[in-house]
């Protein structure tokens, strides 16, 4: 069993909303290129250092995302997949709330979607969507 960790779940751990014993332990943690570019990407300091924490206290395995993306995708971290369940979450996402991240949380999404993994997420919308589209999820409520 692997679980793939959205980044929103670090951000509950960074905030003391989750701890690392909450998260299941059953299986293995897994994350693409995106979550960690999400976190070095996060400007205050402070911030960015109590998730890089957060990241290295349940140490996930990097998996690559089913899609390349142009400017969005790394080359050595990213599959040339045919892209349609990224295409179904990011139409689902954005129908939902344009959000800036929602080409983000697809990639994301359709990792566990594609490989049958479980999402972690606590974003409804993405728990929503994903679920729509076959993929198991474990939301937290917090």
């Amino acid at each position: 069993m692997k679980y793939v960790v959205d980044t929103c779940i670090f951000n509950k751990l960074r905030d003391g909303k989750l701890q690392p014993s909450d998260l299941p332990s059953d299986g293995r943690l897994v994350v693409t290129h995106i979550q960690v570019d999400e976190i070095n990407n996060t400007s205050d300091k402070e911030l960015r250092a109590r998730l890089i924490l957060a990241f290295a206290g349940i140490a996930p395995e990097i998996v690559p995302t089913e899609t390349f993306l142009y400017d969005v995708s790394r080359l050595d971290r990213a599959k040339m997949g045919n892209g349609e369940v990224f295409l179904a979450v990011k139409t689902a996402l954005d129908g939902r709330e344009k959000k800036r991240n929602n080409t983000q949380d697809a990639l994301i999404a359709e990792v566990a979607i594609v490989n049958g993994f479980t999402l972690l997420t606590s974003d409804r919308n993405l728990a929503d969507v994903a679920l729509g589209l076959g993929a198991n999820i474990r939301f937290f409520d917090v």
